[in-house]
């Protein structure tokens, strides 16, 4: 009795310790596939925080009109700006959006994250949220946004690397391609 409890308990212990931020198997089998799936409950919180700092300190960088504060913490998204594919564009809307005074975001308004998984080091995860702000005179601002933010593995860490913005005929498209 005392061996099946000893062995018990470092099954137990052992499953315990894993690698809390290793991929689930589902998500390996993934790999190389053009889709984007729900995430494993074991991954969710990794990756939903992962979004949600990204989110907040995209919105500071607009409520305090400076996007260094979001390249600070993400310095990978200064490089390769392109507003005609969306890809990394943050600064336009930092740029655009000088009279607010407060921001309220929700990552999964729309429906939940979903992941496609790239390699061991890198996912990419869809948001299909919604941003609203306050302005100085108590308008509002925002709306819906569909996002894919690239993650990579950095220390252990998830890291935002890469962000792509669809655009109107490319968020029509999407919808298209959901209808079918």
């Amino acid at each position: 009795m005392k061996k099946l409890l000893a062995v018990s308990s470092l099954v137990v212990f052992l499953c315990g310790c894993s690698d809390p931020i290793s991929l689930p198997e589902d998500l390996k089998s993934n790999l190389g596939k053009e889709e984007f799936v729900e995430p494993e409950t074991s991954e969710y919180t990794t990756y939903v925080k992962s979004i949600r700092e990204y989110m907040y300190y995209r919105t500071q960088a607009v409520l305090n009109h400076d996007v260094n504060l979001l390249w600070d913490r993400y310095p990978d998204l200064k490089n390769n700006i392109d507003q005609k594919t969306g890809i990394n564009i943050e600064k336009d809307e930092i740029d655009s959006m000088d009279d607010v005074i407060d921001a309220n975001y929700s990552i999964e308004s729309y429906e939940p994250i979903k992941v496609k998984r790239i390699n061991e080091q890198e996912v990419i995860i869809l948001v299909h949220g919604s941003i609203s702000y306050v302005k100085k005179d108590f308008d509002e601002a925002g709306g819906e946004y569909l996002i894919e933010v690239n993650l990579q593995k950095k220390s252990d860490q998830w890291t935002v690397v890469k962000t792509d913005e669809y655009l109107e005929h490319e968020y029509k498209e999407w919808l298209e391609e959901r209808e079918k």
